[in-house]
């Protein structure tokens, strides 16, 4: 049999890996990551059951790949949209705006994201503290900070800042009712950090 072409096997590869997460995704979200079989993420992805042995060492490596990617989707999600924004008050509500619309459109990976944060795993913990380290950032010098500089917030602490304006997001976040839809409309959330945050006149 002819072998295939590079490219075709790379192709191939990366196709297998990113349908084995999505699986995965689905898998830890239902039964959390204690009661979840990697072999039949591999079996439902429709590989046979060593397969998955081929991409990821064991579970634990599995969701650490997971939560790598949720991290990088749902931050780049938030920041490109926060950044359309031109000034600092109208950057938190698009923070927020954003934020709740990637909840809604990715039920599984948000929920998985969730449930990690507060969790009690402290690896998985850090891993997607450092997937969120630009998101972070973000509302540290593009919100916050520009906020302070503008005159448009009180001086604050930043950092502390941020933190609780992610606080904020994610716990709003945890409550879904039975179709995966907040409870929460984001424009009262976003109305209520800028209370918070904004000179008064």
């Amino acid at each position: 049999m002819p072998r295939l072409p590079t490219a075709t096997k790379e192709d191939t590869l990366i196709e297998t890996r990113q349908r084995l997460l999505e699986t995965a995704a689905a898998e830890f979200a239902s039964n959390g990551f204690a009661s979840a079989n990697i072999n039949h993420i591999s079996t439902l992805a429709g590989y046979a059951k060593g397969t998955i042995y081929n991409y990821f060492p064991s579970k634990r490596s599995l969701m650490l790949a997971l939560i790598d990617e949720i991290g990088a989707k749902h931050t780049n999600f938030i920041v490109t949209q926060v950044m359309s924004a031109d000034d600092p008050v109208q950057r938190v509500r698009q923070f927020f705006h954003a934020g709740f619309a990637f909840v809604e459109q990715n039920p599984l990976q948000a929920r998985i994201a969730i449930s990690i944060v507060y969790g009690h795993d402290e690896e998985f913990k850090q891993r997607i503290y450092q997937t969120y380290e630009r998101l972070f950032n973000l509302i540290i010098q593009d919100i916050v900070e520009s906020g302070i500089t503008h005159g448009d917030f009180k001086t604050i602490d930043s950092s502390a800042t941020a933190g609780m304006l992610m606080s904020l997001y994610l716990g709003s976040c945890s409550q879904l009712d039975s179709d995966g839809k907040i409870f929460f409309d984001p424009g009262q959330v976003a109305a209520f950090a800028l209370e918070g945050l904004q000179l008064r006149g």
